[in-house]
């Protein structure tokens, strides 16, 4: 037991500084070809930060733990919202434009709504996946070619060295891929261990580790004063859980998980989108009794599970 828990802690440093690197790289990489901020946030820093989840889900795919695949991606998505946006919230004021975000939340609308329609029968097929990912991949491109205006700046890189951003982005994937192996292995343990479903653990212990690399993103983004990559991380974050990680994941192993046993979490995962929206459409920057509240949710939703 204590090995796994060894595990799990050392599958989260891991995990984090994996998507530290990454990230830095890649917005390196894409400050250099003058992208903006939110198309930034929306891409390469969500892909980034959402690499723990698809890593972690492809292993448990592999291992013969879908529905801890399946937890992973529905509890980060939960996590992102009720956990990362109301801790940055609370600590960093945080400016959401509902005009800035509205297309990219009709998009994850859309992708929770297919999502509901094809778990129904209590299987992810392969080609089911292969519509996320193809999904995924429009989307990406519309993004790039028609940004939506942002009033902030990317701050300078402080590197103009090219093959050290690739570096980091390498050595990014490294980390991630160690860190997803370890915490795997010690949730699943722990789960099986104490007789808890999977779907638990995976949207709380694991969707929780998951999760760090948008948080800590996120709180930085927020504290450099990026709003926009800091909403657009945890945007493009929840749109990549779903169409990139139960995607691709459940291409390459088609996944299954009884809908009686995930239509509350969906459900949640929804209702926190609904408050993004909410959220945007109010005097700015957002509250601090909406991030309470938020967070509070969260923390129910977290108890009820168990």
């Amino acid at each position: 037991m204590i090995e796994s828990i060894g595990l799990l802690i050392f599958g989260s440093i891991m995990l984090y500084l994996g998507s530290e690197w990454i990230v830095k790289g890649g917005v390196g990489i894409a400050e250099k070809y003058g992208i903006s901020t939110i198309v930034i946030g929306l891409t390469v820093v969500a892909f980034g930060t959402s690499l723990p989840e698809l890593l972690v889900s492809l292993n448990a795919a592999f291992q013969g733990s879908p529905s801890l695949a399946i937890g992973n991606a529905i509890g980060s998505n939960i996590a992102n919202v009720g956990l990362v946006l109301s801790i940055s919230a609370l600590i960093f004021p945080i400016k959401m434009k509902y005009a800035s975000i509205r297309r990219d939340l009709y998009v994850y609308f859309f992708s929770c709504a297919i999502f509901v329609i094809f778990s129904l029968d209590g299987r992810l097929s392969k080609f089911e996946g292969a519509f996320f990912v193809n999904t995924l991949l429009f989307y990406i491109i519309y993004s790039i070619k028609k940004p939506v205006n942002s009033d902030v700046e990317i701050e300078d890189y402080e590197s103009d060295n090219l093959g050290e951003m690739f570096l980091f982005v390498i050595f990014g994937i490294v980390g991630l891929s160690l860190g997803a192996d370890l915490f795997v292995d010690g949730s699943v343990f722990i789960a099986r261990f104490f007789g808890i479903s999977e779907v638990v653990i995976g949207m709380s212990i694991v969707a929780f580790g998951t999760s760090l690399p948008e948080l800590a993103t996120s709180a930085m983004a927020a504290y450099k004063k990026q709003s926009a990559i800091s909403i657009g991380n945890i945007i493009g974050s929840n749109i990549f859980n779903i169409l990139c990680v139960l995607g691709v994941t459940s291409v390459v192993q088609p996944l299954s998980a009884k809908w009686v046993d995930i239509r509350f979490q969906v459900g949640i995962m929804i209702v926190y989108g609904l408050l993004v929206m909410l959220a945007s459409r109010l005097t700015q920057p957002i509250r601090r009794p909406l991030s309470i509240l938020m967070l509070m949710g969260y923390f129910i939703f977290i108890y009820l599970l168990f």
